[in-house]
């Protein structure tokens, strides 16, 4: 069994102590520090052994999903190719789209990323895939599930003074 504020083995004698209202199984180090002791627990007798998954927790994040739109990297050769592939100059280009022929030339020539919206105008019009759509996971808040890892309050607070 592992303290739940230090996470140090507990062999021997655990502590039962009252931390905020919660009640915690600790070494002996931690109950002389935080809360008030209300019962010590003897592991070593067969009889007295607490059930490990009772007190085995691992935080687990919650997963949300977001749809992001990405330019592909490979953006300035595939608009140059596709643009001669079908036969047509910067200024025909740059109408089509609504852009400055100098936007497009710095576009083909790399030293200017096109936002979402004209990278759309561009695949309409020359046929291509310039946005590629992914799913990104963003973890927000903890759940608790039962495992053989241990969290300990050591590992989520720190303490003021003392020690």
């Amino acid at each position: 069994m592992r303290c739940e504020i230090c996470g140090t083995v507990i062999k021997g004698k655990a502590y039962k102590v009252i931390v905020d209202r919660s009640e915690l199984i600790v070494c002996w180090r931690c109950a002389n520090r935080v809360g008030s002791i209300i019962e010590v627990i003897d592991l070593s007798s067969p009889r007295r052994k607490l059930n490990k998954k009772t007190y085995s927790y691992k935080p687990v994040r919650s997963k949300k999903t977001n749809i992001v739109e990405e330019i592909v990297e490979d953006y300035s050769e595939r608009i140059k190719e596709a643009r001669n592939k079908i036969g047509i100059t910067r200024d025909v280009l740059a109408a089509m789209v609504g852009e400055k022929v100098s936007t497009i030339r710095r576009i083909e020539e790399g030293m200017l990323q096109p936002t979402i919206s004209l990278a759309r105008k561009l695949e309409k019009v020359l046929k291509i895939k310039l946005v590629e759509r992914y799913e990104e996971e963003e973890y927000d808040h903890y759940s608790y599930s039962q495992s053989k890892y241990d969290i300990t309050l050591g590992d989520v607070v720190e303490f003021k003074g003392g020690d």
